[in-house]
């Protein structure tokens, strides 16, 4: 299994390379899941996350 950690401050693009990411595993067939740390007052936007059928888990407090 390999773990990929994304960070950074607001609007560095982490939610592109997220996407990119998910994307190109789909493309070649391997599982992904995504664990969403968001400790932020807005609430992360995960559509992309569900179009793709994908498990997703989220912790809050850092």
């Amino acid at each position: 299994m390999r773990l990929i950690c994304v960070s950074g401050i607001k609007g560095s693009g982490k939610t592109t390379l997220i996407k990119a990411l998910i994307r190109k595993a789909a493309e070649l067939d391997k599982p992904s899941a995504v664990i969403v740390n968001e400790s932020g007052e807005e609430a992360y936007d995960d559509a992309f996350i569900n179009d793709l059928k994908l498990p997703v888990e989220y912790l809050r407090g850092g």
